[in-house]
């Protein structure tokens, strides 16, 4: 039985298991009794024995046995427990369980059925057996026998120990099942029958059935049916039990295992409400879970039933999925489906993203951001230096502007060796490095750093010192430089230098004009001047660069330094130039010059006018400017004079043209008041609404769903259809007081129950009618929920009611639309609960409290003891160990270091006490499995502290925690290792007293192994690293072998790992570490390498430029064959390689010890071939010679000769076409089809020599084959047939079949022009008799195809 399983399902598994093995019992006796005293039966005993004997043999008895007689109930009586039909307790789909025995009985007499049959009958109903606590109870049942109503009723008695027995402690007459590791009572009968002894019958049919429980989320649709349906598909018998407080329902499966199998999968796939679930993943592994083309993706949601929504790759996933930022990032992939498919699609997501992973990401947010620079080093050599030393991981080292940690990213069992060593240098920077700190202007460090940080890493990169510089909001203006001592004189002048690059200067606009509110003339003008863009005039006029406030900043400003304007420039002329002007500008536009007006937002646009109208009569008519605010909530409007008004540059007075100036201004807002006044396309309503309901309306969500309602919006600043609402019971005292403008008197001040709406004629009625339906809507439910009524909970039921956060009190609200109002109540007084809501709402609310009541009502506490040192494991990682148990049980279980809030009197509890309070069978239950898992951990807790050096932790740990996962694994215990302090690591050991000296004595010996291990530093010249450390490491790992070593291992026994200086250090040195054995053994090796490589020499072999090609073997096999041989090496360089000081091009250079170069020399020149010269004719050169021709193949193929071409005669030029020439033969005009020409005639007397390379008796052979080829070829002959293009791929045939043909038959040379020729001639030449032969072969290859 499942142990995570609903106080009714322990209950229904508990009843189940007991009355199967006494009704089966009783059912058997009851049929054999039947038989025997029935008098309707005409049959003796005996032959009632032989009838039923078939049946109980079916049924798993001999013949020679009999059904057990004990615990036989009285014949004609049904239990107890049996309700009958139509009483109305609960809700029932069959009989129950009590009656079997008298169903079994009327039926053998009644309806004359047989024994067997009514033993069988007898025996299901048993098996269904009744299953409840204080929940509902949904029993479905079928049976073959007819139903007899019950004789008598007697109440059930619920404390009855034999009717419902403790699901925790013993039952009467059998044994309490266990928990923890020992066999259930369940299990008993199958070890009797595994030992061979006696089975009951009862016994037997337990054996052919399987039982299990499900325990789901409660259904909130009647599934009745749906179960009936689930029996009769798979032959299984389901019980069903409601919690309606822990909203669970509990399935009782029992049949055939393959019937409950089956059921099972069918509950889960239709009975259970869908779930979701969020599991992170890494954005690496996105891919891998879809699969290609998301064919993963969908076999794992066909698999399980479950639709799993897998996010989009962002940006930014994919610009880190090519850096391993991905492994950092993580994902949220959702799983919906039932309990069961969710809980397995994602155990298949987590084994996909176990496979592939195999990386491992590292951020050390330990080491301070002023280390960062110091790691990258001068020139980026400490970063270097780092890389190469572990070239299995990407170290990502921040700029000096990134927020981010120094991150480490590779293969698991190389990252952990790179952040040690990371750390050390980090260390070791802080340790050695000294600081300077100066103080410089806050407005100069943004030349410091430069754009992104790039000055700041020019300075590292100069110096290798860091530089701190606080950031911009910061008021500090001290900037740190660190660095070693020798280069802080350099960073700092840097610095400096940075510092004052830039000439610098400020003007403050509240200081030009001494005006009394000095703040909001400056921000107006700030205004102004950003949207008229005259800053950027004098940026460009005078090439510097002004920091100017931006427009909100301006208006938000508390301060004159919030206002400033700062200047930027390479030139300090340029910079004073540039703040002249800005005064200037500042001057020509005195506060006077602005005003502002307060309008309601809405009534923008009308002033403004149709694409800005009225802005541009204003600006054209007197030369004064309109600014609206770009915000819609915004309410002043700035009217600006702009100057080169003729009526104000007449008037000479200055303060004249003030006061002009502000006639003017005065008289434009005195329009814009008359313009608001006149307009009839605005309106304003007053609407009554209640103020709760304006206090729901007035939130932001609510407003933009009115009036999205009402088919309007709110004010936008490119939307001119705008409403505006002003809520009464909103109002503020402000409100009282504001100069906003009203298009009607009296309209000052709203009442608490009045909405004020405004804007377009028709928007205003619209937004009014949606008000005025709400008002109605609010009003109806009023109305239906104004019932009210209460009860009255016992004190300690209170925070039950509420529960935790006033979850159960939300809960109720969002299920049935009831308030509920807890009354606050002191000491042990009862507490008034009212309710308000529909009538059916609380009703259901007040008769699920009264549920609640009931089930505290047995409520129980017991205490029991525990050592303290073993509540975490009790209570478990997050507290999950002993929520499981309260949700199993249905309990609540304090410890003593609980902060939470226990609802009882029961007082503080000891340091090895546990209160558990609940339902008196939970807590019985929860206290046998709590004192089971405190004896199991108090066996299970020995400890064993020692400590051990911190050099031996990584081997302790092994390649990503490996190792010390293996060991824990063997020893059955858990190993805890402390950070180093001192030089020494504290390991902790807990387990069993074996398991922890097992564990100590493992960890002992790896520490023991590693104090064999060795350092030490060779004097190896710089230039035999490049030998000894061999292609791509080849000969050092083969070095490391064989001296007994193992090259793949870092540390352990037989380690050993060589590190040489870097290439540009021109260093010296090779270091070793590992095993002691193998290094002092790879030590002699590297030793006896060098002073092998000392006595090497190098020495020059004479061999003729051109006879390298056959020294050298194709594809070098010769060459590396010798090399291999004779342990030398040799240089034979090519034209393209030689320098311009290698003058002797025939040389080839070998170096090694002296008696091997010797040796090599002799196989070297062993390889020389000898060289012959032959003349030939011109024809027989063009015809046979060349790369491909055919009597060239045949001296390399049959021979081994090498023939080349030194030299030949310059034959006659051809046609352009191909064909004959004119000057022999028959001349083209003449239309023939076939010409002939003689090669030897047309190019007697001309001539080409040959070279032959080979050795000397073959070069003999070579020459006698030439000269029989040259006799041959004297009496050939060239004929050029005329054939038509389109037919020449006819003559060639399927992939040259026709002319191989040809060529074969006649021993002659055919050929064709190629495709894109236009010549028609084909060329066919060899010997005169044969000549024939091929033209007419030719011919009829055409005509065939024709």
């Amino acid at each position: 039985m499942s142990e995570d399983l609903s106080p009714a399902a322990q209950f229904a598994a508990a009843a189940a298991a007991e009355a199967e093995a006494e009704a089966l019992a009783a059912a058997a006796a009851a049929a054999v009794a039947a038989v025997a005293v029935a008098p309707a039966v005409q049959a003796g005993p005996a032959e009632v024995v032989d009838q039923i004997a078939p049946s109980l043999a079916l049924a798993g008895f001999g013949k020679d046995s009999a059904p057990p007689a004990t615990a036989v109930a009285p014949i004609g009586t049904a239990s107890a427990a049996c309700a009958p039909p139509g009483s109305g307790q609960g809700e029932s789909f069959g009989d129950c369980a009590g009656s079997s025995v008298g169903n079994a009985r009327l039926t053998a007499l009644d309806d004359h059925v047989s024994a067997a049959a009514a033993f069988e009958s007898a025996v299901d109903s048993a098996v269904a057996s009744n299953a409840g606590n204080d929940s509902d109870n949904d029993e479905i049942a079928t049976h073959a026998a007819h139903r007899q109503p019950a004789k008598s009723k007697k109440p059930i008695d619920l404390a009855d120990e034999e009717l419902f027995p403790s699901l925790g402690g013993p039952a009467s007459g059998r044994a309490a099942p266990a928990a923890w590791g020992t066999q259930s009572a369940a299990a008993a009968p199958m070890a009797g029958a595994a030992a061979g002894g006696p089975q009951s019958m009862a016994a037997q049919l337990r054996l052919m059935r399987a039982t299990e429980v499900l325990d789901l989320p409660m259904m909130q649709t009647p599934i009745a049916d749906t179960v009936r349906k689930i029996m009769e598909r798979t032959k299984a018998h389901i019980e069903v039990s409601h919690n309606r407080v822990l909203k669970m329902t509990t399935y009782l499966v029992s049949g055939r295992p393959e019937g409950v199998a089956k059921a099972k999968r069918e509950i889960c796939a239709k009975l259970s409400p869908q779930v979701s679930k969020v599991v992170q993943v890494p954005a690496l592994v996105r891919a891998q879970i879809a699969g290609v083309r998301g064919r993963t993706l969908q076999s794992i949601q066909e698999q399980t039933h479950t639709a799993i929504s897998l996010p989009k790759p962002s940006s930014t996933t994919k610009a880190a999925s090519g850096n391993d930022n991905s492994l950092f990032e993580m994902i949220d992939v959702s799983v919906t489906g039932d309990h069961a498919g969710v809980l397995a699609a994602i155990a298949q997501i987590e084994a996909i993203v176990d496979k592939s992973t195999t990386k491992r990401a590292v951020r050390l947010p330990e080491i301070p951001r002023a280390l960062h620079a110091l790691l990258s080093g001068k020139d980026g050599e400490t970063l270097q230096a780092l890389r190469t030393a572990h070239p299995q991981v990407q170290i990502y080292v921040p700029g000096p502007l990134d927020d981010q940690p120094v991150s480490v990213v590779g293969e698991r069992d190389a990252v952990n060796a790179a952040v040690a060593e990371i750390k050390e240098t980090a260390h070791a920077l802080m340790q050695s490095s000294q600081t300077i700190t100066v103080t410089i202007p806050k407005r100069q460090h943004q030349f410091i750093v430069g754009p992104s940080g790039q000055t700041l890493v020019a300075i590292t990169h100069a110096t290798g010192c860091s530089v701190s510089v606080p950031p911009p909001r910061s008021p500090s203006d001290q900037v740190t430089v660190r660095g070693p001592e020798s280069a802080l004189v350099q960073a700092l002048g840097l610095v400096m230098s940075k510092a004052n690059s830039t000439a610098v200067d400020v003007v403050d606009p509240t200081a030009i004009h001494a005006y009394g509110r000095p703040l909001l003339y400056a921000s107006r003008a700030l205004l102004y001047l950003h949207d008229r863009n005259r800053f950027r005039r004098i940026e460009s006029e005078h090439g510097v660069t002004l920091r100017v406030p931006s427009a909100a900043a301006a208006v938000a400003a508390q301060s004159p330094e919030q206002l400033q304007i700062e200047i930027q420039g390479k030139d300090s002329g340029a910079v004073d130039a540039a703040r002249q002007a800005l005064v200037g500008l500042f001057a020509a536009f005195p506060p006077f010059h602005f005003n502002s007006i307060d309008v309601e937002p809405h009534l923008h646009p009308l002033l403004a006018g149709s694409d800005g109208a009225g802005v541009a009569r204003l600006q054209a008519a007197r030369s004064v400017y309109a600014l609206f605010p770009k915000d819609s909530a915004a309410r002043d409007i700035l009217v600006v004079y702009e100057g080169f008004n003729p009526d104000i540059d007449r008037i000479a007075d200055a303060a004249g043209r003030e006061r002009a100036t502000r006639d003017l201004l005065r008289k434009t807002l005195e329009e814009f008041r008359a313009t608001i006044q006149q307009d009839s396309t605005f309106a304003a309503k007053v609407v009554e609404v209640p103020a709760s309901l304006q206090l729901k309306l007035g939130k932001p969500a609510a407003l933009a769903g009115l009036l999205a309602a009402a088919g309007t919006s709110q004010p936008s600043s490119d939307n001119a259809a705008q409403v505006a609402l002003r809520f009464g019971a909103l109002a503020e005292s402000a409100d009282l007081d504001s100069t906003r403008v009203k298009r009607k008197k009296g309209e000052e001040q709203l009442d608490e129950g009045e909405v004020e709406v405004k804007g377009l004629a028709d928007d205003v009625d619209r937004v009014a009618a949606e008000l005025l339906r709400r008002v109605a809507e609010a009003a109806e439910y009023e109305r239906l929920h104004s019932f009210c009524d209460h009860i009255v909970v016992p004190q300690q039921a209170r925070a039950r009611i509420i529960g935790r956060g006033g979850e159960n009190i939300k809960r109720i609200r969002a299920e049935h639309d009831v308030s509920v109002d807890v009354a606050d109540s002191t000491g042990s007084a009862p507490v008034l609960v009212r309710l308000q809501g529909t009538r059916e709402g609380v009703a259901a609310v007040i008769a699920e409290m009264q549920e609640l009541l009931e089930h505290l009502a047995d409520q129980t506490t017991e205490t029991i003891s525990a050592p303290a040192n073993i509540h975490h494991s009790l209570i478990g990682t997050g507290g999950k160990y002993v929520r499981r148990l309260e949700d199993k049980y249905s309990v609540r279980i304090t410890f003593p270091s609980s902060r939470r809030e226990t609802g009882d009197d029961a007082g503080p509890l000891g340091p090895d006490q546990i209160r558990i309070r609940g339902g008196r069978k939970g807590v019985d239950s929860a206290k046998t499995e709590l004192l089971e898992l405190a004896a199991y951990e108090a066996e299970h807790s020995h400890t064993v502290r020692f400590k051990v050096a911190a050099a031996c932790l990584p081997h302790i740990v092994g390649k990503a925690g490996s190792r010390i996962s293996e060991l824990m694994d063997t020893s059955e215990t858990r190993i805890d290792l402390s950070s180093p302090k001192n030089g020494e690591v504290e390991v902790v050991v807990v387990g069993t007293r074996a398991g922890t000296k097992t564990a100590r004595e493992e960890i002992e010996a790896i520490v023991a192994g590693q104090e064999s291990q060795t350092e030490l530093v060779l004097d190896v010249p710089a230039k035999h690293h490049r030998f000894l450390i061999g292609p791509a490491g080849s000969r050092i790992r083969e070095l490391v072998a064989q001296a007994g070593g193992n090259p793949d291992a870092t540390s352990g026994p037989g380690a050993c790992r060589v590190r040489f200086a870097s290439a540009g250090a021109s260093a010296d040195w090779v270091k070793l570490k590992g095993d002691r054995a193998v290094v002092d053994a790879a030590k002699a090796r590297i030793e006896a390498l060098v002073a092998e490589r000392e006595r090497m020499v190098t020495i020059a072999v004479a061999i003729p430029a051109s006879q390298h090609a056959f020294v050298i073997g194709r594809g070098g096999a010769n060459l590396m064959q010798l090399q291999d041989q004779h342990s030398v090496e040799i240089n034979i360089r090519s034209k393209g390689r030689r320098g311009p000081s290698e003058e002797d091009p025939n040389s080839a250079f070998v170096t090694g010890l002296p008696e091997n170069c010797e040796a090599c020399k002799a196989a070297l020149l062993a390889l020389v071939r000898d060289e012959a010269t032959v003349t030939v004719p011109l024809a027989v050169h063009l015809r046979l010679g060349g790369r491909k021709g055919a009597l060239w193949r045949r001296l390399r193929n049959e021979l081994d000769v090498q023939a080349d071409s030194t030299s030949a005669d310059k034959a006659p030029a051809r046609d352009a076409d191909g064909g004959p020439s004119t000057g022999g033969g028959v001349a083209e005009s003449s239309g023939a089809s076939v010409v002939y020409r003689d090669l030897f005639s047309d190019l007697a007397g001309l001539k080409a020599e040959w070279v032959l390379r080979g050795e000397k008796a073959k070069l003999a052979q070579a020459q006698e084959l030439i000269s029989r080829e040259v006799e041959n070829a004297e009496s050939s002959v060239e004929a050029r047939i005329r054939v038509e293009p389109r037919l020449h791929r006819r003559i060639i045939g399927k992939q040259g079949a026709a002319i191989a043909n040809i060529r074969d038959t006649t021993g002659c040379e055919v050929t064709v022009p190629k495709r894109d020729s236009s010549s028609e001639w084909v060329l066919v030449s060899g010997p005169r008799a044969s000549i024939g032969l091929a033209i007419e072969l030719i011919g009829k290859a055409a005509e065939e195809h024709e």
